[in-house]
């Protein structure tokens, strides 16, 4: 349910090493440079990593200091790179270093993850599991229901796809269509230095129902968790489950204690206010997960693909689609 799994590392910096004019970021560059980096990532040496991110990145960690806790903590987690396996270069809109390797504390392989801009700063750094997506059965399922964005306002997909590498949700079987949400300005989730809830831009957004249904569970007593600390015993969090009548089944997580206008039994209308965006249970920073799947319990149940209706997506009207990592998306008025 979090927007990080327990090995990632998300974050942006703006480097030290300078690029001369007339010699383009190409891939060679960029190999050279990834490779540089990496044993940084090995060893859990935040200074030069931070370094070499983007402004978004740094924005995205708010200050050197609470990056350097997130190394020491996946480091203590993983160690040190022992072997790598091997390794790859695409294109993105720069360019993106794959590589996958075993790590000393790691009980399989994971997958180092850096991406560059043009003009080679790091615009993502992320240690992840080397996890397939899942071999869902539903990848041509026609959704019933008609779904409506759970949210008022523009917000930005931070996980959302049909690939691990879009969404890490993918390797799980109950969320492998789920979306991870957030409000972005500037670049950034938050104000300040994201330490405290307030300073996210999502924290108290109205949480509405994406079609009408009934709620069959619900949860509204679990803490919000200070950002970067999650509670993997409770991964929904605050939150509800919506029988759609169909066999289709949503559910919203995250919320804020206390929040939930809504309880088990009660009938919602599509549109309804469910509860305030929050970041109780399994989560690194308020945003809305939100997923569809065939039964109302997530432990045995397998997600849907779950298709928005009436969607603005980066600016253009859409009738139908999923949503996808890296879009800005609204409800057409």
């Amino acid at each position: 349910m979090s927007r990080m799994v327990a090995l990632v590392i998300a974050l942006c910096s703006t480097s030290t090493t300078v690029f001369a004019a007339d010699a383009p970021f190409d891939s060679t560059a960029a190999l050279a440079r990834a490779r540089e980096l990496r044993p940084f990532v090995s060893s859990g040496t935040p200074g030069p990593l931070w370094a070499s991110f983007d402004p978004q990145m740094r924005a995205a960690m708010g200050d050197s200091l609470r990056f350097a806790g997130v190394v020491a903590s996946i480091h203590a987690q993983i160690g040190a790179i022992i072997e790598v396996v091997d390794e790859r270069l695409t294109r993105t809109p720069g360019w993106t270093y794959r590589a996958r390797c075993k790590f000393e504390r790691a009980p399989a392989p994971a997958i180092l993850i850096i991406s560059f801009n043009h003009d080679g700063l790091v615009s993502q750094l992320l240690v992840q599991p080397d996890k397939p997506a899942y071999a869902s059965t539903k990848l041509d399922y026609v959704t019933q229901t008609t779904l409506l964005l759970p949210f008022e306002g523009e917000w930005f997909v931070f996980w959302g796809g049909r690939t691990v590498d879009e969404n890490y949700h993918a390797a799980s079987k109950s969320q492998r269509f789920a979306y991870d949400l957030v409000i972005m300005k500037g670049g950034a989730s938050h104000s300040g230095s994201g330490s405290a809830l307030s300073d996210y831009y999502c924290y108290g957004a109205k949480v509405l129902a994406a079609a009408a249904g009934t709620i069959v569970w619900s949860c509204d007593s679990l803490p919000d968790q200070v950002p970067g600390q999650m509670d993997s015993r409770n991964p929904v969090g605050n939150g509800v489950v919506i029988d759609h009548g169909n066999g289709e089944f949503s559910i919203l997580a995250h919320m804020q204690p206390t929040s939930l206008r809504v309880k088990t039994g009660d009938k919602v209308k599509a549109s309804d206010i469910l509860g305030l965006c929050g970041n109780s249970g399994n989560t690194s920073e308020p945003h809305i997960h939100y997923h569809l799947q065939d039964g109302a319990d997530m432990s045995n149940a397998e997600g849907l693909p779950a298709p928005f209706t009436r969607v603005v997506i980066n600016g253009k009207p859409t009738a139908k689609a999923e949503l996808l990592k890296g879009q800005t998306v609204s409800r057409e008025r």
